[in-house]
């Protein structure tokens, strides 16, 4: 595939690489997360910055979303990385210098075989000012300029010193970016520098930018629970349960893949949620009721779904001790607990007209009985949709990485997810409620 030997290009030294477009066999990687880009291209632009080491990390990322990830580079990227190592990541040879094919237009211009989206990462203080001022002397910038005269999505994922980062004109560049309908995915300053943004962000950006394309939730406003509450017996123990926040925040990133404006109302657990979703940290049942009830109040811009999928606790203490209960010589405790509030009946008695997607978790009971007691929690409430699942199932319980269930709706219809990693379950569910409730 690759000819004998490298051109070498005059002063500064630089390797070119001929780059023939073909796809090497599949990668075991491919689709290893979910299928959410399945058939979907993406083209990473590479350019010369040392956070170029990173880049490849994303490419692979978005390979277990099950995306094709075509590579181009500018000369300067091909000294901070080999041109080799890029194609063995990506499974597809770099296009480092456009030829007779015309590969700008054969991959983001007028053709039936363009690609979805151009991601820049790292994009450079210098190729930001090229695209901004329509200059397309490298092959990504190239790229740049033909992707966004046809139409094609660019996302940009700026990486540089801090001061570079605060340059009046990059500032500036960045806003005519942004004025083109250029996505921008914000660096983090640390360490005086602002580094290219987390690879997980960069990711979810690029499937927001293809998925939320054609979503019906894309605009649309999605309020979410995640997490476990805690109700404090004193200022030490607490009532709670083991649930680890992971689906609630699997459904927060695939509401936001899906082009939702998401506001997640998070209370314990065990997993970071995504950035670009607006997080209420929130700790006992009645403070979540409180938070969910003030923005979901139909005088104001309540959101379109509310998904319910925290694991709220049932009980509390009538009154919690001030201080940590003597258990010295003790033999038994006893406790007067009184039933937390029932969020979303709440919800439905201030707002009649919000959509409203419940969660029911339960312990060994048989299919029938498990969609029985679902669909009676949804009627009683009055929710829209329910989605419940049984942890005693291997792998559908709490804190795992992967989970079954079955979603139900007024109609009588039933939608069965089978055992996938949260991600797809939680996008499947997202798709559900898109489908069925808007």
């Amino acid at each position: 595939m690759y000819e004998k030997g490298f051109e070498q290009m005059t002063k500064p030294r630089v390797v070119v690489y001929r780059h023939i477009m073909e796809h090497a066999s599949d990668d075991t990687i491919h689709g290893s997360k979910s299928r959410i880009l399945e058939g979907r291209t993406v083209i990473l632009g590479l350019t010369g910055s040392v956070a170029v080491m990173r880049s490849l990390e994303i490419a692979r990322e978005l390979m277990r979303h099950g995306a094709s990830v075509l590579p181009v580079m500018s000369r300067a990227a091909c000294e901070f990385i080999g041109p080799k190592l890029v194609h063995w990541a990506t499974g597809n040879a770099p296009v480092v210098e456009l030829s007779g094919a015309n590969e700008h237009v054969a991959l983001v211009g007028n053709s039936s075989s363009r690609a979805d989206l151009l991601l820049i990462a790292p994009c450079t203080a210098n190729t930001i000012g090229k695209i901004a001022t329509g200059i397309d002397d490298t092959v990504p910038t190239t790229f740049a300029t033909t992707a966004l005269g046809q139409g094609i999505p660019i996302l940009l994922a700026p990486a540089m010193h801090e001061p570079m980062y605060h340059n009046p004109a990059v500032l500036r560049n960045l806003e005519i970016a942004r004025e083109f309908g250029i996505g921008i995915i914000e660096a983090p300053v640390i360490e005086g520098k602002a580094k290219m943004a987390d690879t997980q962000y960069v990711v979810d950006a690029c499937i927001r930018g293809i998925a939320g394309r054609d979503s019906s939730l894309a605009g649309r406003s999605v309020l979410i629970t995640a997490g476990r509450t805690v109700e404090y017996l004193d200022p030490i123990r607490v009532i709670t349960n083991n649930s680890s926040g992971k689906m609630g925040v699997a459904l927060a990133r695939a509401a936001y893949h899906a082009g939702a404006d998401v506001t997640l109302v998070y209370a314990k657990g065990t997993v970071e949620p995504p950035q670009g979703v607006r997080v209420i940290r929130v700790e006992s049942a009645e403070e979540m009721m409180e938070e969910v009830l003030l923005r979901t109040k139909p005088d104001r811009n309540d959101p379109d779904i509310l998904i319910a999928a925290a694991a709220v606790g049932d009980w509390k203490a009538r009154t919690p001790a001030d201080h940590k209960t003597p258990t010295h010589g003790a033999s038994s405790l006893q406790l007067d607990l009184i039933p937390t509030p029932k969020i979303i009946d709440a919800v439905r008695t201030q707002n009649t007209s919000i959509k409203i997607v419940a969660f029911r978790a339960q312990h060994r009971l048989s299919r029938d009985d498990l969609t029985a007691d679902a669909r009676a929690r949804m009627l009683r409430a009055g929710a829209d949709m329910i989605a419940v699942n049984d942890v005693s199932i291997q792998g559908a319980g709490f804190e795992t990485d992967t989970n079954q269930m079955i979603i139900l709706l007024p109609d009588n219809t039933e939608i069965e997810v089978p055992m996938a990693s949260k991600i797809s379950v939680a996008t499947r569910i997202i798709e559900a409620a898109a489908a069925h409730l808007l």
